[in-house]
């Protein structure tokens, strides 16, 4: 088959940058930023962030080609900013955001699990003092006995 190893679209190769940089020659205050095997995900995230900036005039970005792993995002901005400060910033408010998910999303995660321990919890408890009423039933903990 002629389709590129999958690992290839992830692993930059040897003697490869992972970000370069080069400055616009016809416009002031702009430059392409051409990324290495990134595609949409990194490139429209991006893209968005530098949008929320306001000394960024024009924020986009293109993939040259579908089988050629890099993304190209072009910047341009007023005098007060440079394409450069521009992305640099933009990474690491990207960087904050993701991290606040990341928590956000392992505290939701602790609770939920706590929540579902102590409803398991309840209803063992439940079904055991249902059982316990009646003589001649047979245990209802039995179903449950595997729930941890």
């Amino acid at each position: 088959m002629n389709a590129p190893d999958r690992y290839e679209r992830f692993v930059v190769p040897e003697g490869t940058k992972k970000v370069s940089y080069e400055r616009d020659t016809k416009i002031v205050n702009a430059a392409s930023f051409t990324i290495e095997r990134e595609d949409h995900t990194i490139g429209n995230i991006l893209r968005m962030q530098l949008h929320r900036d306001p000394n960024v005039l024009f924020a986009g970005y293109k993939l040259p080609h579908p089988l050629q792993y890099k993304i190209v995002v072009r910047i341009h901005t007023t005098s007060q900013s440079s394409p450069t400060q521009a992305y640099s910033q933009a990474i690491e408010d990207l960087d904050k955001e993701l991290l606040h998910l990341k928590k956000a999303f392992e505290h939701s995660s602790l609770l939920c699990y706590n929540a579902w321990h102590l409803m398991q919890a309840q209803m063992i408890g439940c079904l055991l003092m249902m059982n316990n009423r009646s003589s001649n039933s047979f245990p209802l903990y039995f179903y449950f006995k595997d729930i941890q």
